[in-house]
């Protein structure tokens, strides 16, 4: 059977038992808990909104409490995967669980239609989520009191955020003939299932009630909301619930009412969830997720002890930074890890763990940026911090004119570099070699004052960024502002590199004997300066590029994904060339003293 409304190109009826066939039409959707027949529609235009949070409201196990007379809660958003044919009950959507009367009002009173919890896609959340947020105005409201001003205005309210919705959702006696099942009244009475609910074979057990979602079609992001919106059963028009009806006295109970919900968002069957367990609580846009930072973490551990093997005993400046930098990306990816492992089990993990695992990320990137910034300044080795031995044992010492020169008991020595006397006057006094100090200016104060900067902006801005969201609005932390700065501050320091990495090439070119005479090793030996920058200098404009790339040519559900997946590979890629890089150099360098 085939109908046609305005707004739908078409819309499919499936029975309990059978799908429709795909006839040249798209399914869409079928959303159903009862035994009513289950339809699903194909928008004319469909709204891809909603892009990753750093934290996205991602399965989930929903826990808490809420009251009508805070007037909305966004739930969720949650992405479920296309369904399909051949395993529907292993791909399908489904949001289950329980809304009740919070135990202290239980005994007081016997309420069933506080609120209203809401299911919907992004046709129709604009609507819902914009008018529950906008300030709302009505004319001719002269003679009328303050108390029930404020409550006409909650109820029109109610009526703007749900005038889309009546046109297709289902209600048992206000809308029979309604194609989608999309609203649950709630409190649900206790030990009861919600009054929607007419085939309890259909819900989920130990649940009060049960959405389905099925789209043949495509991966889409649903959003689960409580309004304090009710729908009167004689009138079927839409009455606030968020504060009392001045002229009904009894309706007070509302000011002090609370629910207790606890809500499970899934893709799959709950009972065949060990068909894929990491993807079963997670929303679409996460999956494959624990993959991915569980390769990251291997590959870092592998990349860490290798350095540490190679430089082992090493003093250098930047040997340190960079094994800084390897272990808080361990760090970074293992929190990750561990937070994405536990929450495919419980749907709710260890949010702390991860939203800390994600800031060290970000001081890893930091830190990168500032050992890229030094090594361009001073390059892989500007210090040598010790010198255990001022004589060398060789069978043959060619000396400056070309001829071997021995010492004493067939010991050469060689020149001593330059030495200040630790309390002398003279500077080329003779003096006790092992009690003097070679004169140089300590590179730790520049580096530390460049970490502690940059470690500041990045934390600032990214915390800045994480909270300047909107879960409903086209939103992702990139939108924001301080993720535009992020970006900004990244582009502004590749051109600060690329700055010091020119005045070093013009030296080069003014003075070509100082690099080679003064020691060429004071950037590192055998390393093109033009391959160095353009090498890190690509890895620098990596995340505004895959960004912007993102944000213009992948959906939303596709886009954390991408970006995640090509960022942690250009930072593995350029930690593994810095500690080849670093390693050569620091053996060459040792050969040649």
């Amino acid at each position: 059977m085939l109908a046609y409304y305005d707004h739908f190109e078409a819309i499919w009826i499936e029975t309990d038992n059978k799908i429709a066939t795909d006839i040249g039409w798209q399914p869409y959707l079928a959303a159903s808990s009862t035994r009513r027949t289950r339809r699903s529609f194909q928008p004319a235009r469909s709204l891809c909104l909603l892009i990753l949070l750093l934290h996205p409201l991602a399965a989930l196990h929903l826990q808490g409490s809420w009251k009508p007379s805070q007037r909305y809660r966004f739930l969720a958003k949650f992405g479920f995967q296309r369904t399909q044919v051949d395993e529907l009950e292993a791909t399908r959507g489904y949001v289950y669980g329980s809304v009740k009367l919070s135990e202290e009002h239980q005994a007081g009173a016997n309420v069933t239609n506080l609120a209203t919890l809401v299911l919907v896609d992004s046709e129709f959340i604009l609507d819902l989520y914009g008018n529950a947020t906008e300030p709302v105005w009505l004319q001719n409201t002269s003679g009328i009191t303050r108390d029930q001003l404020a409550w006409m205005v909650e109820n029109e309210r109610c009526r703007r955020m749900f005038s889309k919705i009546d046109a297709i959702a289902w209600h048992k006696t206000c809308a029979p003939n309604g194609q989608l099942d999309l609203i649950r009244a709630v409190p649900c009475s206790a030990g009861k299932l919600c009054a929607e609910e007419d085939n309890s074979a259909r819900v989920i057990t130990n649940s009060q009630f049960t959405y389905t979602v099925q789209d043949l079609r495509q991966p889409r992001y649903w959003y689960l909301m409580l309004v304090a919106c009710s729908r009167n059963p004689q009138t079927c028009q839409w009455i606030t619930t968020a504060l009392p009806n001045p002229d009904t006295p009894s309706s007070s109970i509302i000011s002090t009412a609370s629910l207790d919900y606890s809500i499970w968002l899934v893709n799959g069957a709950p009972r065949l969830q060990g068909f894929n367990k990491f993807e079963h609580q997670f929303s679409f846009e996460k999956h494959d997720s624990v993959e991915i930072y569980l390769v990251f973490f291997v590959l870092y551990a592998i990349l860490g002890t290798i350095v540490h093997v190679k430089m082992f005993r090493q003093s250098v400046i930047h040997g340190a930074l960079f094994l800084t930098h390897v272990w808080l990306s361990i760090f970074a990816t293992l929190f990750t890890t561990i937070h994405l492992g536990v929450f495919s089990f419980d749907g709710q993990g260890l949010g702390h763990l991860s939203a800390f695992g994600t800031l060290i990320a970000q001081w890893a990137d930091a830190l990168f940026l500032v050992l890229l910034l030094s090594t361009a300044e001073m390059g892989f080795f500007p210090t040598v911090t010790q010198r255990k031995s001022h004589t060398v044992e060789f069978d043959t010492f060619v000396g400056p004119g070309g001829s071997p020169s021995k010492g004493a008991h067939g010991c050469v020595y060689h020149r001593l570099p330059e030495y200040t006397q630790a309390g002398g006057e003279s500077r080329n006094a003779r003096t006790n070699p092992m009690q003097n100090e070679q004169s140089y200016t300590s590179p730790w104060p520049f580096i530390f004052l460049m970490v502690a900067l940059f470690e500041s902006v990045q934390t600032i801005l990214y915390i800045w960024a994480s909270i300047d969201q909107n879960p409903v609005i086209d939103f992702y932390i990139w939108n924001t502002v301080p993720g535009c700065l992020l970006l900004a501050v990244r582009f502004g320091v590749s051109f600060w590199f690329l700055a010091i990495l020119r005045r070093r090439l013009l030296q080069v070119e003014v003075q070509p004997n100082v690099e080679e005479v003064a020691g060429a090793s004071s950037f590192g030996l055998g390393i093109d300066l033009v391959h160095f920058a353009a090498g890190f200098l690509l890895w620098m404009v990596v995340l505004p590029l895959v960004v912007f790339i993102a944000e213009t040519s992948v959906s939303p559900l596709w886009r954390s994904k991408t970006i995640l997946s090509v960022c942690l590979s250009a930072n593995y890629v350029a930690a593994c060339v810095y500690a080849y890089l670093l390693i050569s150099c620091s053996t060459r360098f040792h050969d040649e003293v």
